[in-house]
């Protein structure tokens, strides 16, 4: 991850910590919420250019939903991991 630690992003993936950050030109917003219902939601947004909706939501019972962002192929078919090091963490 450029101008940034992944670990450290990582780890705040699962506080629900709000995240800005580019990936191939385009710039993402990342944040989780916390319900009073005791549901863990994660959102993965576009900023630039705009999206009409969330791109990625996950949902959990018990913790956000880190595993499940890290393991899906929203990153031009790749996860996460494989796609990290083009990533640039824009508010670190």
């Amino acid at each position: 991850m450029i101008n940034g630690d992944v670990n450290d992003f990582v780890d705040r993936i699962s506080y629900g910590d709000e995240l800005i950050f580019t990936f191939h030109g385009r710039k993402y917003f990342l944040q989780g919420y916390h319900d009073l219902g005791g549901l863990w939601t994660t959102y993965r947004d576009r900023w630039e250019p705009p999206a009409d909706d969330y791109i990625w939501v996950g949902k959990c019972d018990f913790h956000f939903p880190v595993e499940e962002f890290l393991r899906q192929r929203i990153w031009d078919g790749r996860t996460f991991w494989e796609a990290q090091e083009e990533m640039e963490w824009v508010d670190a």
